[in-house]
């Protein structure tokens, strides 16, 4: 079948559009360019903010742990010559001293065992749980 050209856009059936409205309408779009622009630089400097401050919170971070585990050594020391000077013989002060470090295992793995439901987003989980689904005891 054969397609008929037509010479202009009223031939076509579409409406001339008023000057006025393509000068708005330019206007609009450079008024768009320039707020989608200054949207994207005022991200990008904030994004420059937060590498640079998650690299120092990083660098500060292994520094507090440096010190909490030199401060832990240092704890232990001081167990270990404390149990010795109250007549425990070098094993048992050596014992005590792995009788506080396995209690304070013993407290951090609780604490990462708090945590570590959180790691599989369980609220986005559930809302993405089909409705149709049942739970362990059947209901809906």
């Amino acid at each position: 079948m054969a397609h008929k050209q037509t010479g202009t856009p009223a031939e076509a059936g579409v409406l001339p559009v008023p000057p006025q409205v393509t000068a708005e309408m330019a206007l609009w779009w450079q008024q768009a360019r320039v707020l989608a622009y200054d949207q994207l630089q005022l991200l990008m400097l904030e994004g420059q903010r937060v590498a640079n401050s998650m690299v120092a919170l990083l660098i500060f971070a292994l520094l507090a742990g440096l010190l909490a585990l030199t401060f832990w050594f240092a704890l232990l020391a001081q167990i270990i010559i404390l149990a010795q000077h109250s007549l425990l013989s070098v094993a048992q002060a050596l014992g005590l001293a792995m009788v506080v470090n396995l209690s304070g295992l013993w407290f951090v793995l609780r604490r990462l065992r708090s945590y570590s439901h959180l790691i599989g987003f369980p609220a986005t989980m559930q809302s993405l749980r089909l409705s149709g689904t049942t739970d362990s005891k059947g209901a809906r």
